[in-house]
């Protein structure tokens, strides 16, 4: 049997929520792996530094998980990763000392970017998944 789904993603979510209990289990762990992931390659873009504290900073968490599915977050706690994700402008203390300018980092080392490229993944093998129990998912 096979049944049809033209939905926007809320509704993707909600016939998610519907699938057989064997199913959310594996579409649970489709979505803590790509966070997993996301969280690891995070870490490897942000630069060692002397202290370390911008990947010690990433951190995976899990913020809900029942019979309807599980949820995770990827964020970073170190104070200072806005600084190396967005960089700054010209900076000068109080007393006119130059502390210079931080370029940007690199997309490929920003969390967010990297976040949503796993997160285009995670959904890509959510609807195959809800594909193979006889969905059609566009």
């Amino acid at each position: 049997m096979s049944t049809k789904l033209d939905l926007g993603l809320a509704e993707f979510r909600a016939a998610l929520r519907a699938l057989p209990e064997e199913l959310t289990g594996e579409g649970g762990a489709i979505v803590e792996s790509n966070a997993q992931e996301a969280g690891r390659r995070t870490e490897q873009g942000y630069p060692q530094g002397p202290t370390g504290r911008l990947r010690r900073g990433v951190k995976v968490e899990q913020e809900h998980a029942g019979r309807f599915g599980v949820s995770m977050r990827v964020r970073s706690r170190a104070p200072h990763s806005h600084i190396f994700e967005r960089g700054t402008r010209a900076r000068r203390t109080a007393n006119g000392a130059n502390r210079g300018t931080m370029p940007a980092a690199d997309e490929s080392q920003r969390m967010i970017p990297i976040v949503v490229r796993r997160r285009k993944i995670m959904i890509e093998a959510l609807k195959n998944l809800v594909r193979r129990a006889g969905f059609q998912v566009q």
